[in-house]
């Protein structure tokens, strides 16, 4: 039987699989399943926790990580979505909320893959210009991720993002905090309390404001 796209699009949607390399059979599962379902997958090659001559000396290792860091970013650039690998507690790691950070001045749509249970919730992918995207924002980009914090955003911000986008997948654009408190409880297993933040992370979505200004900027402390 011929080859048939399931979509009209020259290139099929584009997907970097992100998250630590601790979860590396995860990520692996994560691929296989996007792979079989007609998307076009990027995702990290080289676990490092794994013993290899090219990174027994430490200079090695450090240089070749360096290297690793800056290719990913690429893959990121590449893609139509940005699919974060982490476990049932949401484990996000420094380099991981860096790479997030990095999708998200690009305007790269993040979604998440938890070990063992898939998908929280569904993608969005349709037909998406991948090439027309593929030099916007670059300069830009890479001047946020210098300007932001070395770790990246909060890990609370990023699933109180990752709960709303849940949540405006189910009720559009006039979702609420408590739409996505329910998606938070739901499908990433976790608690959210309504606060500013999460209105700030619901904005970001329903209003249009700025996701990167919203997570570059640092957390109030809770009186």
């Amino acid at each position: 039987m011929p080859y048939v796209p399931d979509i009209p699009d020259v290139f099929p949607p584009t997907v970097t699989i992100c998250g630590s390399t601790r979860f590396w059979e995860a990520m692996a599962e994560a691929a296989f399943h996007e792979t079989a379902a007609g998307r076009m997958v990027l995702a990290p090659a080289v676990n490092m926790r794994d013993h290899h001559p090219l990174w027994a000396d430490p200079a090695a290792a450090a240089t070749i990580k360096a290297r690793l860091d800056a290719l990913h970013l690429a893959k990121i650039n590449c893609a139509d979505e940005v699919l974060v690998v982490t476990d049932a507690n949401l484990y996000l790691g420094e380099s991981t909320r860096r790479e997030v950070l990095f999708a998200e001045a690009l305007e790269v749509p993040v979604r998440y893959w938890i070990a063992g249970l898939g998908r929280a919730g569904t993608t969005t992918l349709g037909a998406t210009p991948t090439r027309e995207r593929a030099d916007r924002g670059w300069t830009a980009a890479f001047d946020q991720l210098t300007a932001a914090s070395p770790a990246g955003p909060d890990r609370d911000d990023l699933i109180a993002l990752a709960a709303v986008d849940l949540a405006v997948a189910e009720h559009g654009f006039h979702a609420t905090a408590g739409d996505a408190m329910t998606a938070a409880r739901t499908h990433l297993g976790t608690n959210l309390q309504p606060s500013d933040r999460l209105a700030a992370a619901l904005a970001t979505r329903t209003s249009g404001t700025s996701t990167t200004d919203f997570l570059t900027t640092a957390r109030r402390p809770t009186p």
